[in-house]
């Protein structure tokens, strides 16, 4: 069982704040170039179309969208923004999990992406430990300075992370395998329960 999230974060000061929605989104479809790191990567002509269309499903309100700092992110987000009609923030913390290896083949990836988020050591991920305190941190700075529904644009494996967190459960390869590109969930914070999206029934 993960440690809770919430015992660490401001208790609601208003019934208008208990009922927060947090939307959570997988960033779009990205051009995969061997030469840059993924962190570097840019969305695909794809990707572009896949976020505007998420945009549209998604159906947010003029909400600001905060997301991690990589390239693939930010263009996610605009595109969403430029639809619901609000601003967007970066926030470092929403970063994916660092991953200090060479671009695998995908089985093998997979594979080990699945064992590090069930719990397995791997010296070539950031320590899981790291990660939750990274993503846990993120979330309750943001909320510190949102009063309403709160919108996330970020990365498959941390998401996980951070889901996990705020469910009190270790989800791991479970939920990661679930969360298409690009892909959304939202929570009820207050009661942190998946409402609708790739985490709903876990």
């Amino acid at each position: 069982m993960e440690k809770p999230i919430f015992p660490t974060i401001k208790a609601p000061s208003s019934r208008h704040e208990m009922s927060r929605r947090l939307y959570v989104v997988r960033h779009a479809s990205p051009t995969i170039d061997e030469e840059k790191p993924p962190r570097a990567w840019q969305l695909s002509e794809q990707g572009r179309r896949e976020a505007y269309e998420l945009g549209h499903r998604v159906g947010l309100g003029p909400v600001r969208i905060w997301t991690s700092d990589e390239p693939k992110a930010v263009e996610t987000a605009s595109i969403m923004a430029s639809l619901s009609g609000g601003p967007t923030a970066v926030h470092a913390g929403l970063r994916e999990v660092s991953f200090a290896a060479r671009i695998l083949p995908q089985a093998e990836f997979r594979e080990r992406v699945g064992a590090y988020l069930d719990g397995t050591a791997d010296p070539a991920f950031e320590p899981y430990d790291e990660a939750r305190h990274r993503v846990t941190r993120c979330l309750e700075e943001i909320m510190d300075v949102e009063e309403g529904d709160i919108a996330l644009v970020s990365h498959g494996r941390i998401i996980t992370v951070l889901l996990g967190a705020i469910l009190d459960r270790r989800l791991g390869s479970r939920l990661w395998a679930r969360i298409g590109m690009p892909d959304f969930t939202v929570l009820d914070l207050e009661r942190r329960v998946a409402l609708g999206g790739f985490a709903q029934g876990l």
